[in-house]
């Protein structure tokens, strides 16, 4: 006996050492999980801060995008544009015109949070106006709105120099209305250039910060809002130096700034470029990660004395069995002279190895005898011999044969090729490819297809699993057979055909599936096109194609169109539906053929040219149906006389069109100096709808017609005003203008200066 104290102590210790490895391993995974979990926390934080960030960009833009259409809106009225020519405001008759021009404007303030209060300021009148006041320039300074340390002269002068832009001022302290209060004020220039106004928009600078908090710039962090110069226009945290920001990319970036480590979150405003910037500490950030570390290295360490301590104990349980059994086992073999053991596993496994060896022969002897019984069992069960399932499970288990599914059925595969008389090499042959036909099936298909030999040209399935219902479970029989049929056909090129009767709960019930398709087998008509038969599609009514009116009406009006694509794409969808994805007797296919004819023949009659009708093509596809051709055949042939027709058709309209834009230019080269001439005048003259004429004209030329037009005025204006002396209200005549200012206007637009001092150019 194997007793040696050594021996179970390297037991033991091979026991232990898988145990520490495994330790080692989880040691290692948590360590692993701890750096996952510090770049995932880390990169959510990045994406939490770029997400508010771009919150806040798009709210910002949309405040100041109303902010600059209401500054519009004010700018562009009659009364506020007209006021600007006022010189003396406060003389005569004009103050009745400020108390219009105070009721014409609308107090946005009222329902906008965002604005404390517009005014239209006018430097050369000296007054400004409100919905709810009007000053002068001094009053308003002192009054209404100045900024804190900024004197009156510099604010005049700061108004002044701004009157053709539109300018932000950053957010500072300011007076309004005598309380201390932080404004961003936005100035938008409007009229003339010595006369002009200036809509002033006073903005809270405390709703702009109410957003920015909302980027969490605690804790020593920061977050503000930078123009396109690199200024300030609002901030909330820590002030620092931007000069970064402009060098800066929109994103997430750790950056050393006044000497801390800050993570930076940057997005650029599309609509006026300005800059969103958010910073908070890196400690900040990632304390959220501290604490996992902490956590972690914690559950690391006890769980290391706790592993080591149970793997002390495992490896003595484990091994414990061990040291019992090399007490029992002999140091020699059953049949054999003793042999040494180097240790206890080579005294273990010398001792079982006659143990083996006998399981080894009996087994083989019995494999050698499971096909028998299992084609018995299966004779008795497609023949109905078990009388309960208590009886099949029996034999069931004397076969090794197992079914763990709910529904049953039988399939028959019949070879083809073998329906005649059999002889000695005939069956051989067959032999072989049921073989190879039932090693495909085991191989692909486990416990779900069981196959048995019927004999002759013949293969048994038996078809068992589990589905939702029984007609789930007959539809995966239906893919799973026809992937078998092309499984067999590529792999030993070799046609088979396949019938399957009924789907059942019971397994006395087998026996009644295969006699349907057995039956089934007997009485079906086989072809390519349908080499599977189920029991229940056996008494199905004859196909029927597909062919509405609706898409017969299409098809006529693409090939009248012209439209090659789509035709071909119809064609082929019909193609698809009928000849490819359905099994049509030849009967049905001929019907299909003679109305696609019929179709043919409305396409030809709508026709208008004769020789299109008379083709080659469109003859020999009109004798389609009278031919016998086979129906794809004769489809192909419908098809391409459909297709000859709607690409005739195509370049007829072509053709029109080329002719249609020749002739519209030569019109207007001819008739420019009619003042009257418009879209009405070409629609009238070429029997057609404005809409067509502008929808036609651009997409022929590229340009619009009234920039056509203008454009041949132009140019025989300049010829004019080069060549002749004429006036130029003359000439603005008859180039088809009905007022010099109408021609001045569009010729200045045109050529960037006056008519005058074209021709004062022109001529120098």
């Amino acid at each position: 006996m194997f007793r040696s104290n050594k021996g179970n102590l390297k037991v033991w210790i091979h026991f232990f050492v898988p145990y520490a490895l495994l330790l080692v391993g989880f040691m290692a995974v948590g360590l692993y999980a701890y750096n996952r979990t510090s770049s995932l926390v880390e990169n959510h934080s990045k994406e939490t801060a770029l997400a508010v960030l771009n919150q806040t960009k798009e709210i910002m833009d949309r405040r100041f995008e109303e902010l600059e259409t209401m500054a519009e809106q004010v700018a562009s009225g009659t009364k506020a544009l007209s006021f600007q020519y006022v010189d003396k405001p406060f003389a005569g008759t004009n103050p009745v015109r400020i108390l219009e021009l105070q009721k014409d404007l609308f107090n946005y303030s009222l329902f906008n949070h965002f604005i404390l209060d517009y005014y239209i300021v006018y430097p050369r009148g000296g007054i400004v106006v409100s919905p709810r006041v009007s000053y002068s320039l001094r009053q308003f300074y002192e009054l209404e709105f100045r900024y804190n340390g900024q004197s009156f002269d510099d604010w005049l002068s700061t108004v002044t120099s701004r009157q053709k832009i539109r300018a932000f001022t950053p957010g500072q302290a300011a007076t309004y209305r005598g309380k201390t209060t932080a404004v961003v004020s936005y100035m938008q220039a409007f009229g003339s250039q010595d006369r002009g106004g200036i809509v002033l928009m006073l903005i809270d600078n405390a709703q702009i910060q109410s957003h920015l908090h909302k980027l969490d710039s605690r804790n020593g962090g920061f977050a503000f809002i930078s123009d396109g110069n690199n200024e300030i226009i609002s901030h909330t945290g820590t002030r620092t130096d931007i000069e970064w920001v402009s060098s800066l990319k929109d994103g997430f970036t750790p950056l050393d700034i006044d000497g801390r480590r800050m993570l930076v979150t940057k997005t650029t405003s599309r609509y006026n470029g300005w800059s969103y910037v958010s910073a908070q500490p890196e400690s900040y950030v990632l304390e959220k990660v501290i604490d996992i570390k902490q956590l972690i290295l914690t559950i690391l360490g006890i769980g290391l004395f706790a592993g080591l301590a149970a793997a002390l104990l495992f490896s003595y349980r484990n091994s414990r069995p061990l040291w019992m059994l090399l007490r029992v086992l002999p140091t020699y073999r059953t049949g054999g002279e003793a042999s040494p053991a180097r240790n206890a596993w080579d005294f273990v496994r010398s001792s079982v190895t006659n143990l083996v060896h006998s399981n080894d022969f009996l087994s083989e002897k019995m494999e050698q005898q499971v096909p028998l019984i299992r084609s018995g069992f299966y004779d008795r069960l497609l023949r109905g011999h078990y009388t309960s399932n208590k009886d099949i499970a029996v034999a069931m288990e004397h076969s090794r044969q197992t079914w763990e599914g709910e529904y049953f059925a039988v399939g028959i595969i019949a070879i083809a090729g073998y329906d005649g008389t059999y002889n000695e090499a005939m069956l051989t042959e067959l032999d072989f490819r049921k073989i190879a036909i039932r090693d495909i099936i085991a191989k692909a298909y486990g416990k779900t297809m069981s196959s048995h030999d019927l004999g002759e040209n013949r293969i048994g399935l038996l078809l068992n699993g589990d589905a939702s219902d029984a007609p789930s479970f007959m539809e995966d029989i239906r893919r799973m057979l026809k992937e078998l049929h092309d499984r067999v056909d590529s792999a030993l090129n070799v046609q088979i055909h396949l019938t399957v009767g009924g789907c059942y709960s019971q397994m006395t019930e087998i026996s009644r599936s295969y006699e349907e398709a057995r039956l089934l087998l007997l009485r079906e008509s086989w072809s390519e096109d349908r080499p599977v038969v189920f029991h229940d599609d056996d008494s199905q009514t004859l196909p029927s194609y597909y062919y509405p009116p609706d898409v017969e009406l299409r098809l006529i009006n693409l090939v009248k169109s012209g439209n090659v694509p789509d035709t071909e794409a119809l064609l082929g969808q019909i193609r698809a539906s009928n000849l490819e994805q359905r099994n049509l007797p030849a009967a049905v296919g001929r019907i299909l053929v003679n109305e696609l004819t019929g179709t043919l023949l409305k396409c030809c009659e709508q026709a208008s040219v004769e020789a299109d009708r008379q083709h080659e093509t469109v003859e020999t596809a009109l004798l389609a149906s009278e031919s016998g051709r086979a129906p794809k055949v004769a489809f192909d042939q419908l098809a391409a006389a459909f297709l000859h027709l709607c690409r005739k058709q195509n370049e007829r309209k072509k053709s029109h069109n080329q002719q249609l834009k020749d002739d519209l230019i030569r019109y207007l080269d001819e008739h420019y100096m009619q003042t009257d001439l418009s879209l009405t005048t070409l629609a009238d003259r070429f029997n057609t709808s404005e809409a067509y004429v502008s929808y036609f004209f651009k997409e022929q030329t590229g340009v619009n017609f009234s920039d056509y037009l203008e454009n041949v005025r132009m140019t025989h204006a300049k010829r004019m005003l080069t060549e002749s002396d004429m006036p130029v209200s003359e000439i603005s005549a008859w180039v088809g203008y009905y007022s010099l200012n109408s021609f001045s206007r569009a010729f200045k637009r045109a050529n960037g200066l006056s008519a005058t001092e074209f021709r004062r150019t022109a001529r120098s």
